[in-house]
């Protein structure tokens, strides 16, 4: 199109020449299109790029001038809003002092975990029980269950081969709700260690199977020893740990599987 207005802008100062007089500008201007279109030519090409759209300087500009929009606000994660909330205090100053007491705080404290209360999972089991399972999180496919269809296919079959009833097991969280990618470094500074060891105190397991190591780092339990039985303290107890990865992952990878229950043979014989 600039090219087509250049040439007819050529064209009229033309216009006066002797072969041009009887031709109207607009007859002129439609032949000098019809011409460039029949010669093929549709395009402007120039050696040096220019902006077709260009900003109107302040001095030039006959409207008013563009509003000045400010910048959108960083997006917070999740995660950003869950170690923001409460992470120069404690979770806790005082803590329940009986299993049942503790299950109604687990659901209710608004320092454990942010969003709605719904999305929370209470652990299941009665206190005294052989083995507590402890998990980093809920895993459950819809909200309120604790375990997914497939970690609950495993958790029973472990504990048929382990020679435990239902009532034998203690099945609990670290955290009272889902949360992605957890900061347990953070989380453990916040004083959900202190919860931890609380809960277990209350529970009274006489062993822990930890699924999923990353949490034990807020018992303070280092990196090194993960893959190792341990013993945490909790109260007047000193309870055995065995750290294991976490469910999904055991059951991805037979390997794990047998690594695992041979770990527990060792364990408890």
């Amino acid at each position: 199109v600039t090219f087509e207005v250049k040439t007819w802008h050529r064209q009229m100062m033309q216009f006066n020449a002797p072969e041009m007089r009887g031709i109207s500008p607009l007859e002129a201007f439609v032949g000098t299109l019809d011409w460039w279109r029949e010669a093929g030519v549709d395009c402007d090409f120039a050696d040096e790029p220019y902006g077709w759209i260009s900003a109107t300087e302040a001095d030039e500009a006959v409207t008013a001038p563009r509003l000045q929009v400010s910048a959108r606000p960083p997006v917070v994660t999740p995660l950003e809003r869950a170690l923001r909330s409460g992470s120069s205090e404690p979770i806790a100053e005082q803590l329940p002092d009986s299993l049942e007491k503790f299950r109604a705080w687990w659901m209710t404290e608004p320092k454990l975990a942010t969003g709605s209360l719904d999305r929370r999972v209470p652990p299941r089991g009665s206190a005294g029980a052989k083995v507590m399972l402890l998990l980093e999180q809920p895993s459950g496919d819809k909200p309120g269950d604790l375990l997914s269809v497939d970690n609950e296919k495993l958790v029973a079959s472990l504990a048929r081969a382990m020679g435990l009833l239902e009532h034998e097991l203690y099945i609990a969280t670290a955290l009272p709700a889902p949360m992605q990618m957890p900061d347990w470094e953070k989380l453990g500074a916040i004083g959900l260690g202190t919860v931890l060891r609380k809960h277990v105190a209350l529970a009274a397991p006489d062993r822990i199977v930890a699924f999923g190591r990353g949490q034990l780092s807020v018992v303070d339990i280092p990196p090194p020893q993960v893959r190792d039985p341990v013993s945490l303290k909790c109260g007047d107890r000193t309870v055995p740990l065995l750290p294991a990865p976490d469910l999904a992952s055991i059951a991805r990878s037979p390997a794990r599987k047998e690594r695992f229950w041979h770990r527990w043979l060792d364990w408890t014989s």
